[in-house]
C-alpha cells in the first residue's frame, strides 16, 4: 500500500512543473487533474467509447466484443469480459492475461497501471481504484491534486462480487477474496481473504 501522506510543498511543485504529465503518471508523481486537459480528454473519450460498446453489445454481443478489443489493446485474446462495463478510464493501462474471465460491471478508475494475471475469475461489479488524494489538506483535494499507484493481481485469483481493490495493492497468485471485501494491503500467494479491510482467513 502506498503512503498517502507524501509531501506536496513548494519545492515539490517546482520540481513537478518541469515534468511532462505522462512522465508524472509513470513516476507515480502528484499531478493536478483539474489542470490537465489531455487527461480529461482521455477519460471523457473512454467514457463515450464504453457507452457505445455497451450499447452495441445489447443487441450484438460479438460486435460489442470486437469494439472492446480495439479499445483495450492489452486485453489477451483468450480472456473474456461481460457487459455492461462501468468504467475503464485509461484503456492503455489495463493488462489482462490469458483465459481470465471478468463479469459485468467492472470499474477501473484513474491512470495507474492495472494488471490482472491469467486464469482469474473477477466477479460482477468489482472496482479497482488507483488514485490517491491528500488525506489532511482539503484545499489540495478541492484543487484536484492526486497521484496513482499501480494494482497487480496474480494468476489464478478469484475475486467475489463487488470486491474493491485500493491503490498500490499487489495480490499474489492463487488468492481468493470474499464478496464485498475491501483490499487495502498486499496479499501473498495461496490464501483466502475477506472483510473490510480484507484480512487473511486461510493459507492454502
Amino acid at each position: 500500500m502506498v503512503n498517502n501522506h507524501r509531501i506536496l510543498d513548494e519545492n515539490e511543485r517546482a520540481r513537478l512543473e518541469k515534468i511532462d504529465i505522462f512522465q508524472k503518471l509513470e513516476n507515480g508523481d502528484w499531478y493536478c487533474y483539474s489542470q490537465e486537459a489531455q487527461l480529461q480528454a482521455i477519460v471523457k473519450q473512454s467514457s463515450r467509447t464504453l457507452q457505445a460498446i455497451n450499447h452495441a453489445a445489447e443487441t450484438d454481443f460479438d460486435a460489442g466484443e470486437e469494439m472492446l478489443r480495439e479499445f483495450l489493446p492489452n486485453f489477451n485474446k483468450e480472456a473474456e469480459i461481460y457487459f455492461p462495463i462501468a468504467s475503464i478510464e485509461y484503456p492503455q493501462k489495463l493488462f489482462v492475461g490469458s483465459e481470465t474471465f471478468i463479469n459485468s460491471g467492472l470499474q477501473i478508475i484513474s491512470a495507474g497501471k492495472v494488471t490482472i494475471g491469467a486464469h482469474c475469475f473477477i466477479g460482477p461489479n468489482c472496482q479497482m481504484c488507483t488514485p490517491n488524494h491528500h488525506v489532511t489538506d482539503k484545499m489540495l483535494r478541492r484543487q484536484g491534486w492526486q497521484y496513482d499507484a499501480a494494482i497487480t493481481i496474480g494468476d489464478d485469483c478469484w475475486l467475489g462480487a463487488s470486491v474493491i481493490i485500493l491503490p498500490g495493492v499487489s495480490i499474489g497468485s492463487n488468492v481468493v477474496i470474499g464478496a464485498g471485501s475491501v483490499v487495502t494491503h498486499d496479499l501473498p500467494d495461496n490464501c483466502m481473504a475477506a472483510g473490510n479491510p480484507a484480512r487473511i482467513k486461510k493459507h492454502f
